[in-house]
């Protein structure tokens, strides 16, 4: 009808858009009133556009003689489907500093208020809800916390009685996390994953100080001290040592606070809450502690009990290691550095994580298809997954999206998409990597490429990396024909890697492209440009929006396309009537070829790149080595490179940080301890320490099978500090004890005796504190898990080597000096 009655398709369209009208036509001035004149017509119905004049060369024609105007949506290029059945997704976001829970809380109630409004036989249905995960971790780790702390003071009660001054002890423990959680938020930091899991692992250490100053005190009482004059001298014996080990612990976190990228995403949040903790604990061990004590008269009791009794038991046991080690200080270290060695190899057994996130009750499944297929064959192949991972008996819905709306800004070809599969609660145990092996095997079909993860690591993984796998491998080079031969061998070679899954070479599928390439001569010929062959041949085949009419709450689209236009061959499309000086078929205006072509071209840096994706079933470190191993002996041609992106550029710039921190914080170690003693025998020793401290954090994650991800690398670092409290205090005591004219190793043995209860004291109660936590008890402690274990098993190990070797070496090293005359 249009090559009938002469009107091309751009004078369809502009007549259609100069129908649709909302314009300002100027004021009138009526006695007091200002009014606007306003020029509207909206026809938003189909009578009404079938009604719009269309220009011809004989006058205008009716839009109804020229096509046929439908109310119906617009061509799509995705889809989504609920448990198979066609559905409409609805996305909540909420603003970047209102608080998940309450948002979270809200949706669902005006959820529920909706309800009544849906239409017959449609429901909500919830697939994902982060104030779950947020929830998840709040209720566990505060739990957590508590029975941390319970457990924490019931030992205490249970060693040293139930004497008025033992409940400043127990009193310590949630003054400190009150006034941790109040300098959180001085610091504008709110109570999440990172600051709660670092509040329930310092739970057992908050009361270090507190029972370092409880037992100096006690101690002078013991030794026949008054009352008065026993809390006076006990605080001003051990205020030093106090305030330098506690210094010494804050002063790992304090590098931590300046690192940035991804290591700071995980260590700032932690260490601030560690360190401000600990601070906590330390003013109120120097001040509350004393005046309670002071307050309820407290007296030191007989504590003749059980719990007496296993302490002396304890003390008996250690002299006899330490003999052994005053005896053989050399084989007692080398025997330790050995230890260590040994439990540094089997840190290669420990899987890695990076991303320390807890299961969330949700499956995320990527899935790709060939490129180039189409949205119904994509969508048929996934109505096969899902219909089996349905039949799973942890699965309670799925959800697929297949490509992405035409009308949003996300895009996603119609052959890739993918699936939330909701697990029922009996399926959300700690680790779900069973259950989504299982159910990739479940799902599998053929010419699919899948891969499931978790929603919160697959989006934070894209946030940092732009991929959702953590593992890709990149190759550049100038020509895409070179590119696409290199890449098909590199991915043969990584399908051989064990530690590999889903390997998958996007790039290397070629799309069928269809190229129209305007011939100059002709297009001249008939007084046409290119810009003006596209401007019909765009509302004719891909289709074009022309206006919106306002239609209550949603505009109405007014869409124009060939009704056939999809379903054209190449030879329809040849013929193709192009409005010119006439009428000139598409064919003489343009060329018209199908070529193989990428389906995409990556630009890294301005220089052509390949991706070849992949999952990595274990550590990516080791990953990484044997695919490297794999590549070792590939020729590349000049000017082709390969390089491995996804997660491990982060990884190597984390470890760089990481590694930064902890020189900074030994510096600052160092400096504090040369503060504290004089020469550089103590803090030589207390820094020789620090490495054998590691030891105890290695074998403990090692022999639990839990694995290690970014906040248990802070743990290892956590050991550093940590290790040297004990040490500090005891060798303080060693060295007043010889300044009071005392023999080196009678003062040496009285030291060791007289600390041993307080270590072991703040070893029990730390242990005890982060138990639950390193159990892994609740979903939401999972992540903190790995982090417990390392500190538990630092801090007995360390709790060893403060009241054995180190004094050990230092006897040994103080007699050498007295020997030759040296002072140190």
């Amino acid at each position: 009808r249009m090559r009938q009655y002469g009107v091309s398709v751009s004078a369809l369209v502009d007549a259609v858009r100069n129908q649709v009208l909302l314009k300002p036509a100027g004021y009138l001035s009526l006695g007091h009133q200002h009014v606007l004149m306003e020029l509207r017509h909206l026809p938003s119905h189909v009578a009404r556009l079938d009604r719009t004049p269309v220009p011809g060369k004989d006058g205008p024609i009716a839009l109804r003689d020229l096509a046929r105007t439908v109310r119906a949506p617009i061509p799509s290029s995705g889809a989504v489907a609920l448990d198979g059945r066609p559905s409409i997704a609805l996305t909540v976001f909420k603003e970047p500093g209102a608080s998940t829970t309450p948002v979270t809380s809200a949706v669902a109630r005006t959820l529920s208020q909706l309800r009544g409004q849906l239409p017959p036989g449609t429901s909500w249905v919830r697939i994902y809800n982060q104030g779950h995960l947020v929830n998840l971790i709040r209720d566990n780790l505060g739990r957590n916390l508590l029975v941390g702390a319970v457990l924490a003071v019931a030992v205490l009660f249970w060693i040293l009685g139930a004497g008025r001054g033992i409940w400043a002890l127990a009193l310590s423990i949630p003054l400190s996390l009150l006034l941790g959680i109040a300098g959180l938020y001085a610091a504008h930091r709110s109570l999440n994953l990172l600051t709660l899991g670092a509040l329930s692992v310092a739970v057992g250490l908050l009361v270090d100080d507190a029972i370092i100053v409880v037992e100096a005190i006690y101690h002078r009482w013991e030794n026949g001290a008054a009352q008065e004059d026993g809390l006076w001298q006990g605080v001003r014996d051990i205020a030093g040592p106090d305030i330098s080990g506690t210094i010494s612990t804050v002063s790992v976190f304090v590098p931590l606070l300046f690192v940035g990228g991804l290591a700071g995403l995980f260590f700032v949040p932690f260490a601030l809450a560690m360190g401000v903790s600990l601070v906590a604990s330390l003013l109120i061990s120097l001040s509350f502690i004393p005046l309670v004590l002071r307050y309820v008269n407290a007296r030191p009791g007989t504590r003749r009990g059980s719990g007496h009794r296993l302490v002396e038991w304890l003390r008996r046991q250690n002299v006899k290691l330490l003999d052994f080690a005053i005896r053989r200080p050399r084989v007692s270290l080398v025997l330790c550095a050995l230890l260590l060695a040994i439990s540094l190899l089997g840190l290669v057994l420990v899987p890695v994580r990076f991303l320390p996130l807890p299961n969330e009750g949700v499956l995320l499944a990527s899935f790709t298809l060939p490129p180039g297929s189409s949205l119904n064959e994509t969508r048929a192949a996934v109505q096969r997954i899902t219909d089996r991972m349905r039949r799973d008996p942890a699965v309670l819905h799925t959800y697929a999206r297949v490509g992405s709306p035409g009308t949003t800004t996300y895009t996603e070809p119609s052959y890739a998409g993918e699936i939330q599969i909701v697990l029922k609660s009996s399926a959300q145990g700690n680790s779900l990597d069973r259950d989504a092996r299982r159910l990739v095997a479940l799902s599998r079909v053929e010419g699919v490429q899948m891969s499931i993860d978790t929603p919160s690591v697959e989006r934070v993984g894209e946030s940092l990396s732009g991929l959702p796998q953590p593992f890709v491998v990149r190759i550049f080079g100038p020509r895409i024909a070179e590119l696409r031969t290199i890449s098909e061998q590199v991915a043969r070679r990584l399908r051989r890697v064990p530690a590999l899954t889903d390997v998958f070479n996007n790039d290397a599928y070629p799309v069928t492209q269809m190229q129209i390439l305007p011939r100059a001569a002709a297009l001249a010929v008939r007084g046409l440009d290119p810009r003006q062959l596209y401007e019909q041949l765009r509302p004719l085949l891909a289709g074009q929006i022309v206006a919106e009419v306002p239609n209550g709450d949603y505009p109405l689209a007014v869409y124009v396309r060939l009704a056939d236009a999809p379903q054209k061959d190449l030879n329809a499309l040849r013929a193709l009537p192009i409005r010119t000086d006439g009428w000139t078929p598409l064919g003489e205006l343009a060329e018209l070829k199908l070529i193989a072509s990428p389906n995409q071209i990556h630009h890294l840096d301005g220089v052509r790149a390949l991706e070849i994706t992949a999952t990595p079933q274990g550590p990516l470190g080791s990953t990484v080595a044997a695919a490297k191993h794999a590549l070792s002996d590939l020729h590349l041609p000049s000017g082709y490179r390969i390089d491995f992106g996804g997660l491990l550029p982060q990884l190597e710039d984390a470890a760089a940080a990481l590694a930064i921190a902890a020189a900074v914080a030994f510096l600052l170690m160092a400096g504090i301890l040369a503060l504290q003693f004089d020469g550089l025998l103590v803090p030589g020793l207390l820094i020789l320490q620090m490495p054998l401290a590691f030891t105890g954090g290695a074998i403990a994650l090692t022999l639990s099978g839990v694995g290690l991800n970014a906040i248990g690398l802070v743990g290892f670092l956590t050991l550093i500090g940590i290790s040297l409290n004990h040490g500090i205090v005891l060798l303080h005591r060693a060295r007043r004890n010889e300044a009071d004219g005392v023999a080196v190793e009678q003062a040496l043995r009285e030291a060791v005796h007289a600390r041993f209860r307080p270590i072991f004291l703040t070893t029990l109660t730390a242990s005890l504190g982060m138990l639950p936590t390193a159990l892994g008890w609740g979903r939401g402690a999972a992540p903190e898990q790995g982090l417990a274990i390392v500190i538990m098993g630092g801090i007995i190990w360390s709790a060893l080597l403060s009241t054995n070797l180190i004094p050990a070496l230092y006897l040994n090293r103080r007699r050498k000096y007295l020997a030759d005359g040296r002072v140190q």
